[in-house]
């Protein structure tokens, strides 16, 4: 959410990375699957999407700070808001959010929480994604301008402050060096380029491979993450309380 993000991190994003771009993928389908199977499709919101929603376009609500990726998507019949200090929707809201790679680029990311628990109601499903463990801090982090790399037990511990209580997760591994020191020599050189071109000629392969062979194998948030997880993808209910109060 752009009033989340340092004063600088809003400047260097007055160069809209998707502004390249006018092609929209549906990613993460074999998620989409396993969410739509759980909630009802036309009561999601999805923050941060860009121009790879996973949740259905023209049935879902998307909230995000490139005006140009929210103009696209609102042309292919999505409900679309610029991200705010808050989310701009009423309490208990949607059945399910998700924010896929977007904890990390958040300096106040417990209040992004917070505001994720107010609008879903009361055992809906939040999905995330984010890269975890600090030592597995690389230039793709840098060239990507996270700012953080939480540790697992810290980033459940966020969830269960929220009132977001996860029920299970998956991980992956992480790429090859050569694969991530390309990435972010072209993300440095030119980010609103390379974004076209992945968005162009990657993702479309990668969105068809995972509609055909992904599968999620969840594991209980009990056992600990490995030390070789480079990502996580994690599943969480909202408690009807809320979150949890302290002090």
């Amino acid at each position: 959410m752009r009033e989340l993000e340092r004063p600088e991190r809003r400047r260097a994003a007055a160069v809209d990375r998707w502004s390249g771009s006018r092609h929209v993928v549906q990613v993460r389908p074999h998620v989409w699957g396993w969410v739509a199977a759980r909630v009802r499709s036309e009561n999601v919101l999805e923050i941060g999407p860009g121009l790879r929603p996973t949740a259905p376009i023209a049935t879902s609500s998307f909230v995000d700070v490139s005006p140009h990726a929210l103009a696209i998507l609102e042309r292919h019949g999505a409900t679309t808001r610029e991200a705010a200090e808050r989310l701009p929707f009423e309490p208990n809201a949607f059945d399910a959010a998700l924010a896929f790679e977007v904890l990390e680029h958040v300096e106040d990311d417990r209040s992004l929480l917070d505001e994720i628990a107010r609008v879903i109601r009361p055992g809906g499903l939040f999905l995330l994604s984010t890269p975890v463990h600090a030592a597995r801090w690389s230039t793709l982090d840098d060239a990507c301008e996270h700012v953080r790399r939480d540790e697992p037990e810290e980033l459940f511990g966020k969830l269960r402050t929220a009132g977001l209580e996860p029920g299970g997760y998956a991980w992956s591994p992480p790429p090859r060096r050569a694969v991530t020191a390309v990435r972010a020599a072209a993300l440095t050189r030119d980010r609103r380029l390379a974004t076209a071109f992945v968005q162009r000629w990657i993702f479309p392969i990668q969105a068809a491979y995972q509609r055909r062979f992904a599968r999620l194998r969840w594991t209980d948030p009990d056992v600990p993450v490995p030390p070789a997880a480079d990502d996580l993808l994690v599943w969480t209910r909202r408690r009807d309380g809320g979150a949890e109060r302290t002090g």
